[in-house]
């Protein structure tokens, strides 16, 4: 029995750029024309465990292989890297780094164990800065989402993470770099028709 990658994105909530990450770092190989196998599969479900836990392609790669040589590093360290990206990144390199993230790990794991704990540290600090660094990465990373049109469930947790960031009365933008205002105007867009759907 095979299984097409559409199937195989949606049971693994995984987007389809991660599947074909995972591929690229020889965690899975490539599906046959049919599709993907059972033992294929089931080592993307293996993979998708692994990654939960925050560690790097490179680490899981190395667990499966040679586990005797992993060393765990897990999603305190991928905070600290997010952290490190809002202080001293540009706009580029935060973008880059949070699609890395979300073409190499389940963006439902991504949201849980960095995006809302950074969050919640970004609003107990009152960090206006960094906020308002992070919010812009969330709009143009949930732009991004969009033009690639990923389903809802991918997009609806970033813009409650948003909604999150800038709830707090002592949050303002005074000190935002530029948004782009059309990005923001089709994220609120599609927040009210998903929303009403």
């Amino acid at each position: 029995m095979f299984t097409s990658a559409t199937v195989v994105c949606r049971m693994s909530k995984i987007l389809p750029a991660t599947l074909k990450c995972w591929q690229s770092a020889s965690l899975i190989t490539p599906p046959s024309q049919q599709g993907y196998s059972e033992s294929q599969v089931a080592q993307i479900r293996v993979i998708c465990v692994l990654s939960s836990s925050g560690d790097t392609l490179s680490e899981i790669r190395t667990l499966l292989n040679d586990s005797w040589q992993y060393r765990h590093s897990g999603w305190e360290c991928r905070r600290q890297e997010f952290i490190f990206q809002l202080v001293s990144g540009s706009d580029e390199t935060r973008a880059r780094y949070l699609w890395q993230l979300y073409t190499s790990y389940r963006p439902e794991d991504v949201v849980t164990y960095l995006l809302i704990p950074v969050a919640d540290w970004l609003r107990r600090e009152e960090k206006n800065i960094l906020r308002a660094r992070c919010v812009k990465c969330l709009i143009d990373h949930t732009q991004r989402l969009l033009k690639t049109r990923q389903r809802a469930e991918n997009i609806k947790p970033l813009l409650k993470i948003i909604k999150l960031i800038k709830r707090d009365k002592s949050f303002t933008f005074c000190h935002q770099p530029s948004v782009n205002r059309n990005a923001v105007a089709s994220v609120n867009a599609y927040r009210h028709t998903s929303l009403n759907h």
